[in-house]
C-alpha cells in the first residue's frame, strides 16, 4: 500500500468518531471547571467533530501536514491530540515532534509516554494511560542526567481517561536561565480514581529516561517592547516572543500606575486577518508579565497587531478582604456584583463561596491563590473548584442558593481553627471593552 492508498484508508477511519474519543472533549471541560482559575474553556461537543473535518482537508491540501504525515508513527492520534492548539497542529506540520514509543507497567496501569514537542519556552509530553480505573490522575517530577530536580519552571499534574493520546505533562519555562538537558528523567505517581469517584493515591509509580533532541531550543522571533500606550486610564506597553509551540506577549506596566494589571483578553491579527488567539489550550494563562498565546513563528507576519477585548485591574489598596467565617461579613471592598458566603464543615475545615453573574455563560476568577490567617501566616489555596445552576450546602443552615445566570467560586481552607481570614481578590475592576482596542506591534 503506498502512502496515498494509507491516506485515504486514514480518512475512512476518520468519518466517525472513534469510540475512545467521543466524549473526551466534553470530561475535559468538567475537569477544567473544576481545576482552573480565571476563565473555562468551553468546547461545544461539534467542535470535535470540526477537528476531524479539519483533518480531512489537511490531508488532501495541506503539504507541510502530508509531509508531517510520513515522517510521524502514529500521526492519527498526536493529531488528535493537537487539534485544538494551533501552535502545536503548527509544530507538527514542521517536524518539531519527536517520538518517542516508551511503556511502563505497575500495580497494573500502563503509562506509555509516546511523543514530546518542545522549544525553549515549553515542552509537550504526549501520554497514554490504561488499566482498570476511570481515570488517571498524574504527579510527574522531572530531573536531568545527574539526578538533579528541574527548578525555574511549572509541570502540570494532568488527569488522564484511560486509552486516550492526550497532551498530558506540559512543562512552562518561568527563568529565562533555565537549560532544557539533552537527557530528561521522569519520575511519576499515578493516582487511579474509581467508578465511584474515590482517588486512590499513590497506585502506581513509574519512571522513564527520554533522550531529547535540542537542535530546535534556540528557534524564537521576538518584538521588542514599544512605547507606552495609555490603556483604561493606565499605562501599559508590549513586545511578543514566538517559539514553535506558543507565543508570550510581555506586558510592562508603567510604575506610576494606580491598578495592577490582573487581567486581560486579547487576540493578534495580521496583514491577512489570520488571528491568534490567547490562553491556547494547554497552557497556564500568565507567566509574570507574559501572557500566553497563538504562536507567530511560522507565519512571521509583515505586520502585526494586538487588540485587547477585556481587562482586569487590581487597585492598589485594594488587593484584600478581611472575612469572618461565622458571620460571612466581609471587611473592605469586594469587586461590584460579587458576593461571598461561608460554611464551617468542621473544627478546621472552611469553604468559602464566592457568586457573581456569568458571562457567555462560563465563570472565571473571583478569588486569588493565597490567603492569610489571623496569625499573620501566608498560604495557598489547594482545593477550589466551580459551581452552577444548584444550591451550596443544602440541609444546613448555610444553604446558599445559586441564582439563575450566576456561578459560585468555592475555596476550601484546610486546618484552619480560626474565625476570620484575609483573602486575595483576584480583581476590583473588570471591563468588557465594547469594541477592541488596537496596538500595532509590528
Amino acid at each position: 500500500m503506498d502512502r496515498r492508498q494509507e491516506y485515504e484508508a486514514l480518512l475512512r477511519e476518520l468519518e466517525e468518531t472513534p469510540p475512545a474519543l467521543e466524549y473526551t472533549v466534553q470530561r475535559a471541560v468538567a475537569r477544567r471547571r473544576r481545576r482552573r482559575w480565571g476563565r473555562r474553556l468551553g468546547i461545544p461537543a461539534a467542535s470535535l467533530a470540526g477537528v476531524f473535518t479539519a483533518f480531512v482537508v489537511l490531508v488532501n491540501t495541506s503539504m507541510p501536514f502530508a509531509m508531517a504525515c510520513s515522517g510521524v508513527p502514529g500521526l492519527r492520534e498526536l493529531m488528535a491530540a493537537v487539534a485544538l492548539s494551533p501552535s502545536l497542529k503548527a509544530a507538527v506540520e514542521h517536524d518539531y515532534a519527536q517520538y518517542i514509543g516508551q511503556s511502563q507497567t505497575d500495580n497494573g496501569i500502563t503509562l506509555r509516554l509516546e511523543y514530546l514537542i518542545l522549544d525553549q519556552g515549553q515542552i509537550s509530553f504526549f501520554m497514554e494511560a490504561e488499566g482498570p480505573y476511570t481515570c488517571y490522575h498524574l504527579e510527574p517530577r522531572l530531573y536531568d542526567a545527574a539526578g538533579e530536580e528541574w527548578k525555574g519552571c511549572t509541570i502540570s499534574n494532568p488527569v488522564l481517561d484511560g486509552g486516550t493520546l492526550t497532551q498530558a505533562v506540559t512543562v512552562h519555562v518561568v527563568e529565562e536561565s533555565f537549560q532544557i538537558p539533552e537527557e530528561i528523567r521522569m519520575k511519576c505517581r499515578v493516582n487511579a480514581h474509581t467508578e465511584g469517584g474515590e482517588e486512590r493515591r499513590g497506585t502506581a509509580l513509574v519512571s522513564f529516561t527520554v533522550p531529547v533532541d535540542t537542535q530546535s531550543l534556540n528557534d524564537c522571533r521576538s518584538l521588542p517592547v514599544g512605547d507606552w500606550v495609555e490603556v483604561d486610564g493606565q499605562r501599559l506597553r508590549f513586545g511578543l516572543d514566538s517559539y514553535p509551540t506558543h507565543g508570550r506577549l510581555t506586558v510592562e506596566e508603567h510604575p506610576d500606575n494606580t491598578a495592577r494589571l490582573a487581567g486581560m483578553d486579547f487576540y493578534l491579527e495580521d496583514e491577512t486577518g489570520r488571528r491568534y488567539e490567547d490562553n491556547p489550550a494547554g497552557s497556564v494563562g500568565a507567566i509574570g508579565s507574559r501572557r500566553m498565546c497563538d504562536t507567530t513563528y511560522f507565519s512571521d507576519p509583515a505586520h502585526l497587531a494586538l487588540y485587547i477585548t477585556r481587562l482586569e485591574w487590581l487597585d492598589q489598596g485594594r488587593e484584600r478582604v478581611t472575612v469572618d467565617l461565622e458571620t460571612g461579613a466581609v471587611g473592605g471592598m469586594l469587586p461590584e456584583g460579587v458576593e461571598i458566603y461561608t460554611h464551617r464543615i468542621s473544627d478546621r475545615i472552611i469553604e468559602i463561596a464566592a457568586l457573581a453573574e456569568q458571562e457567555e455563560k462560563s465563570g472565571y476568577g473571583l478569588l486569588g491563590t493565597g490567603y492569610r490567617t489571623e496569625a499573620g501566616e501566608e498560604r495557598s489555596i489547594r482545593q477550589y473548584g466551580y459551581r452552577w445552576d444548584q444550591s451550596l450546602w443544602s440541609g444546613t443552615s448555610d444553604e446558599t442558593v445559586i441564582p439563575d445566570g450566576w456561578f459560585a467560586q468555592l475555596l476550601t481552607l484546610e486546618d484552619y481553627p480560626w474565625s476570620t481570614v484575609e483573602l486575595d481578590l483576584q480583581f476590583t475592576q473588570r471591563h468588557t471593552l465594547e469594541e477592541p482596542m488596537e496596538v500595532t506591534l509590528w
